[in-house]
């Protein structure tokens, strides 16, 4: 099944023509070859493909970080792309294999939530990869390493175009919904919660919102303490916490040149919350209405 990268201007399912490109998002770590067996397997399938590591960090068994990153990182890579995350506590049971298309680019991963926001938005569409498919892939795949034995195999597959993405199986409409916590918005504020905590100790919260906006909110409170609200982390002194919009999008609580996370203790699951500007009144209400 090894082929050349499939180059031309016939469009496929979703707008997808494959460049080659695959990324690699897991919980894997770089402590054991893990990784390294998925490229293996990759080259082997399509010598051409071109693999980006986006993180192989994720904590352990935590879909909702990694369908948190993959719906924003997939926005930094061309059409084209082959998308293959993996952070799968359900490997070797019945859950299924979906390959989604959207936005020209394929999004790969198990059926446990990793994908349902993406499967979910409008112009996505997601099929539930066969057993037949699997088969010719790995007919003896381990019970417990599928992302080496079938997901890279078929990553390999879709970005060398040796197989379509409506050859992959049935398109589905039960994709398992997304696990990623949302913020709720209410008339006053947006209540929401912290997602992920980077390397620096920034608390990534789940509440999105334009910076201008932001500016313009009120109080921001990550989890009862209110935090003075930045544009930017050099605009307090050293060792102060801060709240900003970062570039991902989303509130984040921030200490200067240290850990938020130590200086507030506080980590996933916590309460963020912000108090949204009033608008001002219509003129009309202001003059006692004509």
């Amino acid at each position: 099944m090894k082929g050349a990268v499939t180059r031309g201007p016939a469009a496929r399912a979703g707008g997808f023509v494959p460049n080659g490109i695959v990324t690699l998002l897991t919980d894997f770590g770089t402590r054991e070859p893990f990784v390294g067996a998925m490229k293996g397997r990759i080259l082997s399938a399509c010598p051409q493909a071109r693999v980006v590591d986006l993180t192989h960090e994720l904590t352990v068994y935590r879909v909702a970080e990694a369908s948190f990153w993959l719906e924003r990182l997939r926005h930094d890579f061309p059409a084209g792309t082959v998308h293959l995350a993996i952070v799968d506590p359900g490997v070797g049971t019945e859950r299924r294999m979906l390959a989604v298309a959207l936005d020209g680019q394929l999004l790969l991963g198990p059926d446990n939530g990793l994908l349902g926001g993406l499967a979910g938005l409008a112009g996505a569409e997601a099929r539930a990869v066969s057993p037949d498919l699997l088969a010719r892939l790995d007919p003896a795949p381990s019970s417990t390493f599928h992302g080496r034995d079938l997901f890279a195999p078929l990553a390999a597959q879709l970005a060398s175009g040796r197989i379509k993405f409506e050859e992959v199986g049935i398109v589905v409409s039960d994709a398992r919904s997304s696990i990623l916590p949302r913020a709720r918005r209410g008339a006053e504020g947006i209540e929401g919660e912290v997602l992920l905590v980077d390397r620096y100790g920034n608390l990534f919260s789940n509440i999105e919102i334009a910076p201008e906006s932001f500016m313009r909110s009120g109080p921001v409170v990550f989890g009862g303490r209110p935090l003075a609200c930045v544009r930017t982390y050099g605009e307090a002194p050293r060792g102060t916490c801060v709240a900003l919009v970062n570039a991902f999008g989303v509130v984040e609580a921030a200490c200067v040149e240290g850990s938020a996370a130590e200086a507030l203790g506080l980590g996933p699951g916590d309460p963020v919350s912000i108090r949204l500007a009033q608008p001002p009144p219509p003129v009309n209400a202001a003059r006692g209405g004509s």
